[in-house]
């Protein structure tokens, strides 16, 4: 898959999702709570940082938690949550084991998830289909928002 057959995916199942004109993040995670019928949790693991991951979703038999490294830039948050919120509106199967990733990251709490979904890279067309449709979210985002800071226009201000 490329990324133009990925946007073409994530234009379809965002005009399902069925957002108002001026979304926000909080918003996607409200209608995908009630969707899903459970909460989402989000919140940094420091853990993350320097491992190649950037985010990962793990399901939880009574809620799902989005985990994030740490970022400079709400920017960039936003836009790894995002990319989670939209494997769950894509209602992407899971691929990796949970030993690999929860046990690693998250020894504690293993045995209480389910499947984990990393995010490290693009490879394959889940990850091209959830980052097109972050993608199309961020920018739905941002041009909702008309009393939000300016967008910053430097990489270096988002990425850090």
């Amino acid at each position: 898959m490329n990324y133009r057959e990925a946007r073409k995916v994530a234009r379809k199942a965002e005009q399902g999702f069925g957002l108002p004109k001026a979304p926000t993040l909080q918003l996607i995670q409200d209608k995908l709570e009630r969707q899903r019928n459970r909460p989402i949790i989000v919140d940094e693991l420091p853990g993350l940082s320097g491992s190649g991951l950037c985010g990962l979703w793990l399901i939880c038999a009574d809620r799902d938690i989005v985990l994030h490294a740490p970022v400079k830039s709400a920017w960039h948050r936003q836009q790894i949550v995002l990319h989670e919120f939209s494997h769950m509106i894509l209602c992407h199967d899971l691929q990796e084991s949970v030993g690999d990733l929860a046990a690693t990251f998250l020894p504690d709490l293993s045995e209480d998830v389910l499947r984990v979904l990393g995010r490290s890279s693009y490879t394959d067309g889940a990850e091209l289909m959830a980052e097109a449709l972050a993608d199309q979210l961020a920018t739905r985002i941002i041009n909702g928002d008309v009393d939000a800071m300016p967008e910053p226009l430097a990489f270096r201000q988002v990425f850090g």
